[in-house]
């Protein structure tokens, strides 16, 4: 069997942006190569990451039926609409946020880099200088 060396790609959907890992906040629309678990703010940008997010998807699905059968409740299965998966995905980062630097993984994450150079450099922080002459 060979192994696939394909990185997986993701947008970040989240409006807060992702942060990783690595102590790096990725804003709201940034691509980056994710090695680690996605999240169900991740879109998917290649076929790796798309794997990946179903799999994480159908391991929640699981863990929620367990949980459910454990307290003798029914299970409705997550939600499958936009609305409802980001109901969902908000109310889990916000009891995720307490917890963002506790602990840590070693996966590896970085920015996808674009090959175009912007046209208009960025402006420096502070005053301008002033010409004594």
């Amino acid at each position: 069997m060979e192994m696939s060396t394909e990185r997986a790609k993701y947008r970040v959907l989240a409006t807060a942006g992702f942060f990783a890992d690595d102590d790096t906040l990725y804003d709201e629309g940034s691509e980056i190569w994710f090695d680690g678990e996605p999240n169900e703010e991740m879109e998917p940008l290649n076929e790796v990451a798309r794997v990946r997010l179903i799999e994480y998807l159908e391991k929640l699905d699981r863990f929620g039926r367990e949980a459910a059968e454990k307290a003798g409740r029914p299970y409705a299965g997550r939600p499958r609409t936009l609305d409802g998966a980001l109901a969902v995905a908000t109310a889990i980062q916000k009891q995720e946020m307490v917890a963002m630097g506790a602990k840590k993984s070693s996966s590896s994450v970085e920015k996808v880099e674009d090959d175009e150079v912007p046209m208009i450099a960025p402006r420096k922080r502070g005053r301008p200088r002033l010409n004594v002459g």
